[in-house]
């Protein structure tokens, strides 16, 4: 499979007052031309930061650090530009035209005083040398793609006259106005109802098969990607832990995080009941993280060198890889020496 993005050893630090964070972690992966990827983990596991990271939208006291992020083959990390000045020029030419995020809040990512036709065709004229009547036409054509009724009056409305569920089809359709190749959606379903966040995801899987582009889904929930990605990756403290097929992920997880997700699921076709079993602790702190599994503190089957040393990435298919020290030929699972 071609790839439309390819992300190499990529390191993104913060500055605080504290010291520095260390957001994103030596993170690699890759997305094909049509795919669609899911990136998955709890909340400060270095998801939202890696996308920002490519999409060049950092807060002014992050940075790229280290790597590579290749869009179609070009090199667009702030590293493989000479200015600052320069860098931007080409994000702002990329943004909304190649690559475009969906960002996860509707009720407040909309402007509440501007109406919702000027907010669909600012980049629309942004990017293509177009009259404000073709502009409002296309407006028109997006509405309707994204399942938005009426489109030609409520395009004249304002956002606070939107349910949450067309607030966010209006983002889809913002993030749509120029067919990027690549759609990066960030949690997209938070503060939906199930049948809502049913009806988006299945939005996005519609528009990906219309239009060919890349998706990439980030999300904190299994099983919101559990139908729709065609790969899924684990991050976990600012690394990707685990990453392969759909059915690698659910039927044959290898890192103990990626079993512990799991284990917080409840599955509607297991005639037995259960009890659900949450991954005890908390996160790392990134800002006093050492070299070695960030994972080591809340996993049972720990052993000595999981405190020492990261674990290297294990493969167990063209496609399934893992970085635990469990796999290693020498580990003997649940000794935890």
């Amino acid at each position: 499979m071609e790839k439309m993005l390819e992300v190499k050893n990529l390191s993104t630090v913060f500055n605080t007052d504290n010291g520095t964070v260390q957001a994103v972690r030596d993170v690699s992966f890759d997305v094909g031309k049509g795919e669609i990827l899911g990136i998955v983990g709890e909340s400060g596991s270095g998801k939202s930061q890696t996308m920002f990271s490519c999409m060049g939208l950092l807060a002014g006291n992050g940075r790229v650090a280290n790597g590579e992020i290749l869009l179609d083959g070009k090199n667009i990390s702030p590293l493989a530009f000479n200015t600052s000045k320069d860098y931007e020029d080409t994000m702002s030419d990329i943004r909304g035209n190649d690559m475009a995020m969906i960002f996860q809040d509707p009720m407040t990512f909309l402007n509440p005083v501007l109406t919702i036709e000027s907010q669909l065709t600012e980049p629309i004229l942004n990017h293509n040398d177009i009259s404000k009547k073709e502009a409002h036409d296309r407006a028109i054509e997006l509405m309707k793609k994204v399942g938005i009724p009426s489109p030609e009056s409520r395009i004249k409305q304002y956002p606070f006259q939107f349910s949450g569920g067309m607030r966010q089809r209006i983002i889809i359709a913002i993030a749509l106005a120029c067919n990027p190749k690549l759609i990066i959606a960030d949690e997209p379903t938070t503060a939906l109802d199930v049948t809502i966040q049913a009806q988006v995801l299945e939005l996005i899987q519609k528009l990906r098969d219309d239009l060919g582009s890349s998706v990439i889904m980030i999300t904190h929930d299994l099983g919101v990607v559990a139908s729709m990605c065609d790969r899924i990756a684990i991050m976990y403290g600012g690394k990707i832990v685990e990453i392969g097929t759909a059915d690698e992920i659910f039927y044959n997880p290898k890192h103990p995080y990626t079993k512990g997700l799991l284990s917080c699921i409840a599955n509607p076709e297991d005639k037995e009941k259960k009890q659900l079993n949450p991954i005890p602790g908390s996160p790392p702190d990134l800002l006093n993280i050492g070299n070695w599994c960030p994972f080591v503190d809340r996993c049972d089957k720990a052993m000595k060198i999981c405190k020492m040393k990261m674990p290297s990435q294990e493969d167990y298919s063209d496609t399934h890889h893992a970085s635990c020290w469990l796999s290693h030929p020498l580990a003997k699972e649940g000794e935890g020496e």
